[in-house]
């Protein structure tokens, strides 16, 4: 076929496809339009899907032959983060730089090189078993970066395509390094949204009323400071409700992982980390809820001091929930919690904000019974086979600490589970300037993909 993944990578990072940024939104459907006609060559039916934003890209290729015995979807994204701050970068964002080993340029970690290691991987598998009793379908999402809005309508108004399949594919999750792999068993929930805490009609001398008005950034603080304990750990009414102990299985995985506390601290030069009761700091970001304060303002800002008790002011949460916690009765909780501790004379309210959405968890011990369940359990195996042959190292299964709401979206409307195999590593600064993807790791992630799906069709 004469698939070259890295002339791929390198294409699609010249497409500046941010959809966070309205002004990118010809850019955005550009690389959409590349895409689809990328694959179309490469021998897959290419439908292009309009949304109220951004292009969905569907690709199908069934069995020649009919009657499958998989069915497989995978899934990618081709939108990127904005490139700020630009003086940063060492090189230009969307001009592809081949250096040091790496691919640099916005989007090579997330996600147009992992995804074309899946894409590459897929190719030259079809190449070599044309005739492989698999029926697969890739969708390709332009909006994940601000929460996958068209695509969550998608799957709620098209449930019984992706339930017809019996397994998701992707590789938008981290790795350790270029040879050592994750295979994602978990993604934590998340959440946002404002508190505005109101006190009098506007702003008061400090002098005339301190003292005698509840400064609204004193009660923020008092609240803010209420929602953690001593111990580290939350402190809301019912707020770990249903979660289950950490098993020692999984302290184990997370205990191989070399990007452990001490590596996190090197990374953010930082002395030491935060704990919350007897998790390591590497066990809570993977296993347990949190929440934190991603911003604080009121009151006087410029140079020099100002004697005036401010009339408003607010922060800004972000939440991380974990299975099989629901992410809006948790953010219920916390928000009742807040102003049941507002003291009075002061009122508060909320903003939410649209993206967001519930955890995700599959408990490779536990995967159950019937057709889905035995697919997966095949899965697991092929991964791991793979994972060694191609990198040298199977798999760490470990639940990751960030989030992609859709992939629980899918699996709460459809009952479709994922596989997730992590290739970018810490150090290519996916979201940051200068991200990279490593040439090792695309190597390595190509032909993990191939000899997965090799190993998936064997006794089929």
């Amino acid at each position: 076929m004469g698939f070259d993944i890295k002339n791929y990578i390198c294409d699609l990072v010249r497409f500046p496809s941010v959809s966070a940024d309205s002004s990118h939104i010809s850019d955005v459907r550009a690389c959409a339009e590349f895409i689809a006609d990328k694959f179309s060559k490469c021998g897959f039916q290419a439908e292009t899907i309009e949304t109220a934003r951004n292009p969905i890209i569907l690709l199908k290729r069934n069995c020649p032959l009919g009657n499958p015995s998989l069915r497989v979807l995978c899934y990618a994204h081709y939108d990127v983060q904005p490139p700020d701050p630009i003086e940063k970068w060492r090189t230009p964002p969307f001009e592809p730089v081949e250096k040091d080993g790496k691919i640099w340029g916005r989007g090579t970690a997330d996600n147009k090189g992992p995804s074309a290691c899946l894409m590459g991987g897929l190719l030259n598998f079809l190449e070599k078993n044309p005739n492989a009793p698999i029926d697969i379908a890739v969708i390709f999402d332009g909006e994940e970066e601000i929460g996958s809005p068209s695509m969550n309508e998608y799957v709620a108004k098209h449930k019984e395509f992706f339930s017809g399949y019996d397994i998701l594919l992707l590789s938008d999750t981290s790795a350790i390094s270029s040879r050592q792999p994750i295979l994602t068993i978990g993604l934590r929930g998340t959440a946002s949204f404002d508190a505005i805490f109101r006190g009098p009609n506007t702003d008061v001398h400090s002098g005339m009323f301190g003292g005698a008005v509840y400064n609204p950034l004193q009660a923020m603080c008092e609240v803010c400071a209420s929602l953690h304990a001593p111990n580290g750990m939350v402190n809301i009414p019912n707020f770990y409700d249903g979660i289950e102990k950490l098993e020692e299985w999984e302290r184990s995985e997370i205990a191989k992982n070399p990007f452990g506390d001490e590596e996190i601290k090197r990374m953010l030069n930082v002395k030491s980390l935060y704990h919350q009761a007897e998790y390591t700091p590497s066990e809570a970001l993977r296993a347990l809820p949190s929440v934190e304060l991603t911003g604080m303002g009121g009151g006087y800002q410029g140079e020099g001091s100002k004697s005036v008790i401010p009339s408003e002011c607010f922060c800004k949460f972000s939440c991380r929930t974990v299975f099989p916690q629901k992410t809006r009765d948790v953010v219920d909780i916390l928000k009742k919690t807040i102003a049941s501790r507002t003291p009075p004379g002061i009122e508060v309210s909320f903003i939410d904000y649209e993206s967001g959405g519930n955890a995700y968890y599959l408990n490779p011990k536990n995967l159950g019974d019937g057709r889905r369940a035995e697919i997966l359990k095949k899965a697991f195996e092929a991964s791991r086979k793979s994972s060694e042959k191609t990198f040298g190292n199977p798999p760490i299964m470990l639940r990751e600490g960030a989030s992609i709401p859709l992939i629980s979206h899918i699996k709460d409307l459809t009952g479709l589970d994922s596989l997730m195999f992590g290739l970018f590593s810490p150090e290519d600064n996916l979201h940051a300037p200068n991200e990279g993807f490593s040439l090792e790791a695309i190597q390595n992630g190509a032909a993990y993909y191939e000899m997965f799906f090799e190993e998936m069709i064997k006794n089929a």
